[in-house]
């Protein structure tokens, strides 16, 4: 995960011309001393002439020394310093070097921005038959199979809205999915969730992800852990993920989520759905979408959860007869319960989510296009699009949490027993 770009200027070269240069230690010493203070590793990124797109004889010659002096100068436990060439826009290459001056070429370069670039170092694979996605090819071309064939996609809770975007991510032809739900299926889950049958109650929802994904046939590959994400070895998997959908209706799992998209660069689209409805007459009906990543507020800017709130929902699941006794004594309010759901309202936001996802991936809103967050007012026929800003303090906005990728306690949390 690259936290900062430190450009060499063209004043600190000692030699440039079209096929070479040369760069004096004292540019890049100062980038070593700063990896080593901030428990960093360092990266050497450069580019070639259009017909020289991976490295050159000459980086073969010149960059042992390189690395070489950056392993004996930055200590940090576990640092894989690498080497990026950018020649070719579309077939970036990277090489990681060893400790023992040995290299191993980096798999994937990720891309997280306005779109979201994946480049495998072999390319997306070419030879599929693309006869089940005929008219979707027909619509975003023939380069969309294989990328979305490429991609591992995270979806946490198999719900309502989870069970609608994995039903739309498999048909879509997404190659592999890591579906995360603690929970069984229940009587009301039946009305909403897709490939449940009546006789399913009590089973894992995970089990019916594995099965549904059977009778569909296509080749997507499903990963299902029978334990939420607010497991530590459960959010450690979604490290593996490409993007992730948030289909969790807690603050504890929404707050998870938050902070891997934050400090791994894993893009989070979350899901919520709310039906205000008294006395069988329904009052409003808001489905969000929220896009989480470096660079955009989070859902704390955004007031969709607090640090009050994630602290209640924690303790209500850890202990539960101490969130009793609090409750009592009014220091936890109510959290939410049981809340009216509809297979048409999880479905719409289901897939409003997937069609951000797609348009981060191809462009189709237009180059303008790039909200953090999409509100549709079912009751309204009204897609509002509300803006927010990162607030001062708060985890998005603290420049040292951003892209940091793995600690000595996994982001920096307390978790659960397992």
């Amino acid at each position: 995960m690259v936290r900062q770009v430190i450009p060499v200027l063209d004043a600190e070269l000692l030699d440039q011309a079209r096929s070479h240069l040369t760069i004096p230690a004292r540019s890049f010493l100062p980038v070593l001393k700063r990896a080593e203070r901030e428990q960093a590793a360092f990266v050497f990124v450069h580019s070639h002439p259009r017909e020289v797109p991976g490295h050159s004889n000459q980086d073969d010659r010149e960059e042992p020394g390189l690395f070489r002096t950056a392993y004996n100068r930055i200590t940090t436990l576990g640092a894989a310093h690498a080497s990026l060439v950018l020649s070719d826009p579309v077939r970036p290459c990277g090489r990681i070097w060893e400790r023992d001056e040995t290299t191993k070429p980096i798999d994937l370069i990720r891309v997280i921005g306005r779109r979201f670039h994946f480049y495998p170092r072999e390319g997306f694979a070419r030879n599929i038959d693309i006869s089940f996605h005929d008219r979707e090819v027909r619509a975003f071309g023939r380069d969309i199979l294989p990328m979305l064939q490429g991609l591992t996609v995270g979806v946490a809770g198999a719900g309502g809205t989870g069970s609608a975007v994995i039903e739309q991510l498999i048909r879509l032809g997404v190659g592999r999915l890591i579906v995360a739900d603690g929970k069984a299926l229940d009587r009301s889950n039946i009305s909403r969730v897709y490939g449940s049958e009546v006789d399913d109650v009590g089973l894992p929802k995970t089990a019916l992800v594995s099965r549904l994904a059977r009778h569909i046939g296509l080749p997507t590959k499903v990963e299902a852990i029978d334990h939420p994400i607010t497991y530590a070895s459960v959010l450690k998997r979604f490290r593996e993920c490409d993007i992730v959908f948030g289909c969790t209706d807690d603050y504890w799992g929404r707050s998870a989520l938050t902070l891997l998209a934050i400090e791994y660069a894993i893009p989070v689209f979350d899901l919520g759905v709310k039906i205000d409805s008294k006395d069988g007459l329904i009052r409003s009906i808001t489905a969000r979408v929220t896009t989480l990543m470096p660079g955009l507020p989070c859902l704390y800017c955004r007031g969709q959860i607090t640090a009050q709130g994630v602290a209640d929902q924690a303790i209500e699941e850890l202990a539960p007869e101490e969130a009793g006794r609090r409750r009592l004594e009014g220091y936890i309010p109510e959290l939410p319960g049981e809340e009216p759901a509809v297979i048409v309202f999880t479905t719409a936001c289901a897939a409003m989510a997937v069609g951000e996802m797609l348009h981060r991936l191809t462009g189709y809103k237009g180059n303008d296009y790039s909200l953090g967050e999409l509100v549709m007012q079912v009751d309204q026929t009204v897609i509002r699009k509300p803006g927010a800003v990162r607030t001062p303090g708060c985890i998005c906005a603290k420049p040292e949490l951003v892209c940091r990728g793995d600690q000595h306690r996994f982001l920096d949390q307390t978790w659960r027993p397992e």
